[in-house]
């Protein structure tokens, strides 16, 4: 499965037995919105990035819920969105009840540990979705239930396991429905970008050439604020 930008963020994963729902693609749901007018820049503006703040948020893991702190194009990334998956990415740190017992020490992750990780996350959904609409790829809402109901029924037969596995992972029906939209417009990215090559080395050299105009294309379109910037930030300005 082509995984483009969006690589496998290894906080941003629910607790163990619900391995196949969650190998659909370790992406975020609903990362963007549409930002309210002047919000995020134009997509075609690529503005001089601007130097860091000097006075950083006391807790950047809560920013506030109406903050902007990235932009892909004119599709913008909340405090909101940023902080519901930064709470699932320190929830799946947590130790488990066994674990608890026998470990002795436990390393949770650091402010920046969780900074880079959720926002390559949530950048690289933005980026799958702008991909998949760019090239008109369009996945039903009947495509994506019937999806995530086959995988739900498979992974958890009884509702009482599920709810379960929600309340441990602290994510919700609406954000695995997503992943799984994701995960179907990845795949249809991928055949799209294979059509008409045969042979292991002439899709490879496809698969490469996509993903690096891929990368350049969108990282071009993703702005930051400074206190949330991480690699795929191709701006780093202070007011979003």
């Amino acid at each position: 499965m082509l995984r483009l930008r969006a690589q496998n963020r290894s906080r941003l994963r629910a607790p163990a037995g619900a391995a196949a729902l969650l190998s659909l693609m370790l992406f975020a749901v609903p990362a963007s919105a549409q930002a309210p007018a002047g919000g995020c820049p134009p997509s075609s503006t690529s503005p001089e990035s601007a130097p860091p703040t000097t006075s950083p948020l006391t807790n950047p893991l809560s920013p506030a819920p109406e903050q902007i702190v990235a932009c892909v194009g004119s599709k913008s990334i909340t405090g909101a969105t940023f902080s519901h998956w930064a709470a699932i990415a320190r929830r799946s740190e947590e130790p488990s009840p066994k674990a608890v017992h026998t470990a002795s020490k436990h390393h949770a992750p650091s402010a920046g540990e969780v900074i880079k990780e959720v926002m390559g996350f949530l950048i690289s959904s933005d980026w799958v979705l702008g991909e998949a609409a760019d090239l008109n790829i369009h996945v039903s809402e009947g495509e994506v239930r019937h999806t995530f109901d086959h995988i739900r029924t498979q992974q958890f037969p009884k509702k009482k396991e599920f709810k379960v596995f929600l309340k441990q992972s602290g994510q919700t029906v609406a954000d695995l429905l997503f992943r799984v939209r994701l995960n179907l417009a990845s795949t249809r990215i991928q055949q799209r970008v294979l059509a008409g090559h045969r042979g292991e080395r002439g899709q490879q050299h496809a698969l490469s050439r996509f993903v690096h105009d891929f990368t350049t294309k969108w990282k071009a379109q993703t702005y930051c604020d400074p206190t949330y910037a991480v690699t795929d930030c191709g701006h780093v300005q202070t007011s979003l």
